[in-house]
């Protein structure tokens, strides 16, 4: 089937407008506070620790923690009321039920299918790790879009809410996102939602191929379930999409921050001639600001994100400050501070009972900073 016409694509996106998320930033004031440091009790399991947790969801209501542990080929099951391991979900690695070769990404939140994702494949589970389903998404044929040449899907996404569409973004080259694609599971059906503001990402990347290999630094796109719809965001620009997988629209929010960049600095240049200077231009990079995940406080119906902006350079490390940025339900942006207390950057956070949760390696032990974030 042929691709439908770019503008029709185009309906349903709406640009917010940037002066009134800026005026609206001085809304409210909240004092933020450390109220407790808690850890996990591991029984007689050994916990996962590595990589910030980064292969970790927690239910919609945050009762339960779910991550998955690369090394026993399972996935932990955290209950966050009592702060102990409540179980382990094991996986077979060969056979009928085996997760095959090496798992890149996991997407789990408390439903009736967990998804683990190969370089080519996602394969659904369900809570026994009997695989119910098995999608080859490289080579696949679907109905609906067509992936152009040169196109292909990114098997790190996520499943709506029914369970019925996997949601990821499509790359264009070596790992170049253009937008959204939703993959009807039965029916193998495509659609894709372009987004100009991901392939504008290519001003902040840089690659090197010597003709058998490439390697490329590129800020990160992160793509959520958060109450309801999609969001997609990026560690370069103060900025979120969000799409609504029932009405088939999608949102551009861009912010206003008065305490650090909006954007990261562009590159001059986005090949570079040796895998050494690569690295000295992603170190540079590492300098920069940084957007990270919004997570969603049901209870206050708020939004929260970190960021960090750099601070000053040493011998030993670089010295970053963290941001913390309050959204209204609307996602309009009501306060921003690098006045907290913390001194260093979560990358792995969520909310519980109105709290922020922020993960900490405690003696080896799975612990959680928890802050809480005052209204005054």
């Amino acid at each position: 089937m042929k691709n439908q016409l770019l503008g029709l694509l185009f309906l349903g996106f709406i640009a917010c407008d940037e002066n009134r998320k800026e005026e609206a930033a001085d809304q409210a004031t909240f004092i933020v506070t450390v109220m407790d440091t808690l850890v996990i009790d591991p029984g007689n399991e050994i916990l996962y620790l590595q990589y910030y947790l980064i292969q970790s969801q927690t239910d919609p209501d945050s009762r339960y923690l779910y991550n998955y542990n690369r090394g026993d080929n399972a996935l932990e099951v955290i209950d966050l009321d009592s702060l102990r391991l409540d179980k382990k979900i094991r996986f077979d690695k060969e056979g009928p039920n085996g997760t095959g070769g090496y798992i890149q990404h996991v997407h789990y939140n408390g439903g009736n299918k967990i998804l683990l994702a190969e370089f080519h494949q996602i394969s659904l589970f369900n809570t026994k790790a009997e695989k119910v389903f098995q999608l080859n998404i490289v080579g696949q044929k679907f109905e609906g879009d067509t992936l152009n040449e040169n196109e292909s899907l990114v098997t790190g996404g996520l499943l709506d809410e029914e369970e019925n569409f996997f949601i990821t973004t499509y790359n264009q080259g070596f790992g170049e996102p253009l937008g959204i694609a939703k993959v009807h599971l039965q029916d193998k059906t495509l659609k894709k939602i372009p987004i100009p503001g991901l392939k504008d990402l290519a001003k902040f990347r840089v690659s090197f191929s010597d003709g058998q290999s490439k390697s490329a630094s590129y800020p990160g796109v992160n793509l959520q379930l958060l109450n309801g719809k999609v969001l997609v965001s990026n560690s370069a620009v103060n900025e979120l999409y969000t799409y609504d997988v029932r009405t088939d629209s999608l949102v551009h929010y861009l912010f206003k921050s008065r305490i650090m960049a909006d954007r990261q600095k562009e590159n001059p240049r986005t090949r570079v001639h040796s895998q050494e200077e690569l690295n000295q231009v992603a170190r540079e990079r590492a300098k920069d600001v940084s957007f990270n995940r919004f997570v969603y406080d049901i209870q206050n119906k708020r939004y929260y994100r970190f960021s960090q902006k750099f601070e000053k350079e040493t011998p030993e490390e670089n010295i970053f400050s963290p941001v913390l940025t309050v959204f209204d339900d609307s996602l309009n942006q009501i306060f921003e501070t690098d006045k907290l207390p913390i001194e260093k950057t979560f990358w792995k956070y969520f909310v519980k009972d109105g709290k922020l949760y922020l993960y900490e390696n405690i003696e080896d032990e799975m612990g959680f900073i928890v802050l809480e974030i005052e209204k005054i």
